[in-house]
């Protein structure tokens, strides 16, 4: 039988030569407006997060929104932490989630719920408490014994054969101390976490009167105060915490210096008239002077992006001017202050100023970014990374978030 391919399809046929080719109809595809919006949504929400990004104040703000949603806090924004029994004389010093106490007769450390972690008497006639991460000492200034503190407790204590003058704990947990050796015009010890000595010098040229560890725990930094040709000069000396032998000594030629400050490349010190930075090889990196002002107070970040530092043209009175500098000795910012200052600290790009009557927050530029009035039982502050502060008054502690 024959076939055909005609029948079988039934096609029509066609002239190729005159009919137009037939095209197979396309199915549309389905709109997009849907990705487009979306696009424009993500763009908007990617605007919106690279402003909050770019302000970092806003994101610490966001940042403490989420991460204490739960804390209960009062009208005033404080969180309240910790509470204690009421003592006139008392050094605070917040580690980790916990907060160590001080008076002249009692030393504690309390956890958030208030639970007494440790406890002990104490006879304290110039008590001295500083903490730093996770650890905290404190000790009687003139006195011989020390009290190293952990978020738990007690870590370790230690009699020293001479007078205590100052302590500082550094970024690793060692406890770094100056003190008075019999036959020595002063010495320098540090203990590591264990309460072991990891190293120490004696002076028997020049007074001690200050020292810090550098953040990586290689270098001390001391200065020194001796007679140069009959005239009382300061020295930053430098030690390799593996020699007792000094390796540079440079020279402040600026008056008595108050404090001893590390940042991440090296140390600045806060002299009667000026700040001056150096790095761990005593080359000088920085300096600002104070042009006659009279220096009050001076806290320094940890980072060495910036320091602050409160003047003031007479030694005593609540007219002062709080200024904040750069790691290059560049001023960034004012403010002209017509209260007394009762306490000041510094963390990460912020400022704290506790005042008789009210606390104020800056930025690093001195921008005004939070006030809280009606402090007047609040005796120290402890500003945080984060833009939060620990308030520490009569008889509670607690935390103000902006």
């Amino acid at each position: 039988m024959k076939y055909t391919t005609q029948k079988l399809y039934d096609l029509p046929e066609g002239n190729v030569q005159e009919d137009a080719p037939r095209r197979v109809a396309r199915k549309k595809k389905p709109r997009r407006k849907w990705l487009w919006f979306t696009l424009v949504v993500l763009l908007i929400l990617a605007g919106v997060a690279a402003a909050v990004l770019w302000d970092a104040n806003s994101f610490d703000g966001l940042r403490r929104s989420i991460i204490y949603a739960r804390a209960e806090k009062d009208e005033t924004g404080i969180a309240k932490l910790y509470a204690y029994d009421s003592d006139e004389a008392r050094c605070f010093a917040p580690m980790g989630g916990s907060l160590a106490i001080l008076s002249e007769g009692r030393l504690q450390v309390l956890d958030e719920h208030s639970t007494v972690l440790y406890s002990t008497a104490v006879h304290f006639f110039a008590p001295a408490l500083v903490s730093g991460e996770n650890c905290a000492v404190a000790y009687d200034i003139g006195g011989d014994e020390l009290y190293v503190l952990t978020p738990a407790g007690l870590g370790w204590t230690k009699t020293m054969d001479g007078a205590v003058l100052e302590a500082s704990v550094a970024p690793d947990g060692s406890i770094v101390v100056c003190h008075e050796v019999s036959g020595y015009k002063g010495a320098v010890t540090v203990y590591d976490g264990a309460g072991q000595p990891a190293f120490s010098f004696r002076s028997a040229s020049r007074f001690v009167m200050t020292c810090a560890l550098s953040r990586d725990g290689n270098t001390l930094a001391a200065v020194t105060m001796g007679q140069e040709q009959g005239i009382f000069e300061s020295f930053l000396t430098l030690y390799r915490t593996n020699s007792e032998k000094p390796y540079a000594t440079v020279s402040i030629c600026d008056g008595l210096v108050y404090a001893l400050h590390r940042f991440e490349g090296g140390f600045c010190a806060a002299a009667e008239g000026g700040l001056y930075w150096f790095d761990k090889n005593g080359a000088s990196l920085a300096s600002y002077t104070f042009n006659g002002l009279f220096h009050r107070r001076c806290a320094v970040s940890e980072e060495g992006e910036f320091a602050a530092v409160l003047l003031s043209r007479y030694r005593t009175g609540s007219q002062t001017t709080l200024v904040t500098v750069d790691g290059e000795g560049n001023e960034l910012g004012g403010a002209d202050l017509d209260r007394e200052v009762l306490d000041m600290s510094v963390a990460g790009r912020y400022v704290a100023v506790l005042c008789t009557d009210r606390l104020v927050i800056y930025d690093k530029f001195l921008t005004e970014l939070a006030s809280l009035p009606y402090v007047s039982q609040t005796r120290a502050v402890f500003m945080r990374n984060d833009g939060s502060a620990v308030l520490a008054g009569a008889d509670t502690a607690g935390l103000y978030l902006p």
